[in-house]
């Protein structure tokens, strides 16, 4: 797509996204899908496969070989930030939720393939940042206190 074509596309649209790649070495772009609503924070898995990312607080798995995007069943937890991490092993996603009882944000643990999520962090606001590469530590920042 075309810088002009581009900037028509934005201009007739009030939300969207664009999900795009960059090489790193020679700078080249390339669009890879287009949405009508906003998605975040794009995480690609270990073996290339997929990119997953959360939109309208799901999270989703973006399948780069048959751009198929399907939904990930993570239960309760549909209320989703852009704080998701996947596990070294592409087993396991980390999440941050804002939950129903109080609308701030927990961090929970669900299998890639979906299921109900394990609550990590009991006390809020929790947002995710990284899981250690042996997988035994997530890195989180938090409000305590005040």
């Amino acid at each position: 797509m075309d810088i002009n074509t581009l900037r028509q596309w934005i201009a007739e649209r009030d939300t969207y996204s664009i999900l795009e790649t960059v090489d790193v070495f020679t700078a080249e772009r390339t669009i890879i899908h287009e949405f009508d609503y906003v998605i975040e924070a794009p995480n690609w898995t270990r073996d290339g496969r997929y990119l997953v990312y959360n939109a309208g607080g799901r999270m989703v798995r973006y399948e780069l070989a048959t751009h198929t995007i399907e939904t990930i069943n993570t239960d309760f937890a549909i209320d989703c930030n852009n704080d998701h991490v996947l596990s070294s092993d592409n087993t396991g996603l980390a999440i941050s939720h804002f939950t129903n009882e109080d609308a701030t944000s927990r961090i929970y643990i669900v299998p890639f393939e979906g299921g109900v999520p394990t609550l990590v962090t009991e006390r809020a606001p929790s947002y995710l940042h990284g899981w250690s590469p042996d997988g035994e530590r997530l890195a989180y920042c938090a409000e305590r206190g005040g």
